[in-house]
């Protein structure tokens, strides 16, 4: 049974109110994951949002070098954070993988879900929308950061 508790806390869902948030417990599909299983491969198409509820998992990027192919992991996740948002807003292929570091407990939104939000609930699926871009912006803005500090571990003193 999915929490009321958490979803309040969790920046997806800030200024939702607990009766809103009580019409989009039923939309959210929880989605277990073992250790080591990959949840979402880099280049497929998704359309689902996941919240974690329980676990940790690791964002993984493949990178070319002197024709060479990488894996770098840029991130691990953790209960309360969220993956896949820009699969909601952009149809494009998913930027990166996505696997299980622990036996992880996951909570869907779906493209369609997200669209039923919209039919019956227009106000909610603005504070949704406004909320998915504001982690979207977060992300980036941490992006930046990491790139200008790579940059000047790279530039000559």
């Amino acid at each position: 049974m999915i929490d009321p508790d958490f979803l309040e806390k969790h920046s997806l869902f800030g200024g939702i109110s607990r009766d809103k948030l009580e019409i989009i417990i039923p939309l959210l599909e929880e989605v277990e994951f073992r250790a080591g299983e990959v949840i979402i491969s880099e280049g497929e198409h998704g359309e689902n949002l996941y919240l974690i509820y329980e676990g940790e998992v690791e964002i993984i990027k493949s990178a070319r070098r002197d024709g060479r192919e990488f894996q770098e992991k840029i991130a691990v996740l953790g209960p309360g954070e969220t993956f896949g948002e820009m699969e909601l807003i952009d149809p494009e292929p998913r930027i990166a993988t996505v696997r299980a570091r622990e036996n992880t407990l996951l909570l869907s939104l779906s493209n369609a879900d997200l669209y039923q939000i919209y039919r019956d609930e227009q106000e909610t699926f603005t504070l949704l929308i406004m909320n998915i871009s504001r982690i979207i912006c977060r992300r980036l803005r941490e992006m930046d950061a990491r790139m200008a500090q790579a940059l000047c571990r790279l530039e000559p003193a």
